[in-house]
């Protein structure tokens, strides 16, 4: 039974830790559960549920216990409640902003070395207790001194440069595998996407990294109203310690009990993405719940700007010429785009996979793009071209997270938006041309 299997799951994961063997026992631990699942497969719903929240509960014990990566990957699967069932994904998100805080004695210390005075020097009040804490760091309400203004001061975990460290050679070890037990997974470019997630995450750990996209962000949104971005103190701020304006938005799941238009914010939101990805190249890949933040009566607020994508000019008109191609029923050009921009292909019948991109693409102009959901389609193209043994570039591997947490915004708050709609203008403009809904 899952209450029984659970605890074996704790074991394997600590023996895994003092062993070193993590990927190995990920995989036993994920088979434990399977197994279940396959004993039972004629539970009912009840059952089912109380399966699926220990199997949730299992991972985020696994990923807590295995690292600051893992932790990421979970976050980001949580945003998903249209893919994921709803025990699973609310087991995966406390993850957002509830992983285990490390103690204040570790907070002083790093604080009083990055910045080179006590504490009290620094801030006339500091809250020992966080008020989030997340797989890189975790963050403290303060008053800096002479001032009566609260700040929010994030402090980077102590050990987290080491344990990002492992978790990227674990990572890639296990891409590897895959990819020589599965030799198809080569053509969706598997060690490369895990890479330039790995990257990322690394980029991350370095809070001065993340002053710099503040900067940006700001800089690229200025004629926005309704999106901001926390302002900084560059005085108390260093590669382990950044103190911000602390903003007291509504979460998520009070924006209703708030009065804030939900229409109106996802659609900020969806558009904000959009600039992102077709116009800047510069893109925030970790809008999970925990990171974003609303106020009345329509404004949304971006936090935890470490983890970014970025797109070479080349690359991103490139995208956005997929993406329209895709959102107006273009099915022979989003067949030759991924042909002639794959590092590799050994097509033997090309006009074969060219029919299939194209049934595809048919099949989602016939459903509308109010019906598309773009990351499931995304999924769909990837599998004809592993069939058809073209590989996929990993160079979208963080927009691909942006798109799949925008539209999991969508449709968590405000199904009756597609994000394709809200593209489209974007695309049309990154390409020079005339938007569809324009010409209509």
């Amino acid at each position: 039974m899952p209450r029984a299997a659970y605890p074996t799951l704790q074991h394997v994961a600590k023996l895994a830790l003092r062993s070193g063997q993590m990927v190995g026992a990920t995989a036993v631990a994920l088979a434990i559960l399977a197994r279940e699942w396959m004993r039972h497969p004629d539970a009912g719903r009840r059952g089912r549920d109380h399966l699926l929240q220990a199997f949730g509960r299992a991972l985020v014990r696994l990923a807590t216990e295995l690292g600051a990566t893992f932790i990421k990957l979970g976050q980001i699967a949580s945003t998903r409640g249209d893919l994921l069932a709803e025990p699973l994904r609310r087991e995966l998100a406390t993850l957002q902003d509830r992983v285990p805080p490390y103690p204040f004695q570790e907070v002083r210390r790093t604080i009083e070395s990055e910045l080179g005075l006590p504490l009290e020097a620094i801030y006339q009040q500091f809250e020992p207790s966080p008020v989030a804490a997340a797989s890189v760091a975790q963050v403290h309400r303060a008053v800096l001194r002479g001032s009566d203004q609260w700040v929010a001061v994030k402090v980077r975990r102590p050990d987290i440069v080491e344990k990002v460290a492992r978790d990227r050679s674990i990572l890639l070890l296990l891409s590897r595998v895959l990819e020589r037990v599965l030799p198809s997974l080569r053509l969706v470019s598997l060690e490369g996407a895990v890479r330039s997630f790995c990257d990322a995450v690394e980029q991350q750990i370095h809070l001065s990294n993340e002053a710099q996209h503040n900067r940006r962000f700001a800089q690229n949104f200025a004629d926005e109203t309704e999106v901001r971005f926390p302002r900084l103190f560059p005085a108390a701020c260093s590669d382990a310690v950044l103190t911000m304006e602390f903003i007291e938005g509504v979460h998520e799941s009070g924006l209703e009990a708030a009065g804030i238009d939900l229409h109106r914010v996802v659609s900020a939101g969806m558009r904000v993405v959009c600039r992102m990805i077709f116009l800047h190249g510069f893109v925030h890949a970790d809008l999970h719940p925990g990171n974003l933040r609303f106020l009345a009566p329509g404004q949304i607020v971006l936090l935890d700007l470490g983890l970014v994508g970025r797109l070479e000019d080349a690359d991103r008109v490139m995208t956005a010429r997929l993406l329209f191609a895709l959102a107006t029923g273009d099915g022979p050009t989003v067949a030759r785009l991924f042909y002639d921009n794959a590092p590799s292909r050994a097509t033997p019948d090309y006009p074969a996979y060219e029919r299939e991109m194209v049934e595809l693409v048919e099949s989602v102009r016939k459903r509308g793009l109010a019906n598309l959901q773009v990351t499931l389609e995304i999924g769909r193209i990837f599998d004809i071209l592993r069939r058809h043994r073209i590989q996929a570039r990993s160079h979208m591997t963080m927009v691909n997270l942006a798109l799949m947490t925008a539209e999991g915004l969508g449709r968590r708050l405000a199904p009756e938006l597609s994000l394709s709609d809200e593209a489209l203008p974007y695309l049309a403009e990154a390409l020079g041309v005339e938007s569809p809904q324009h010409a209509a």
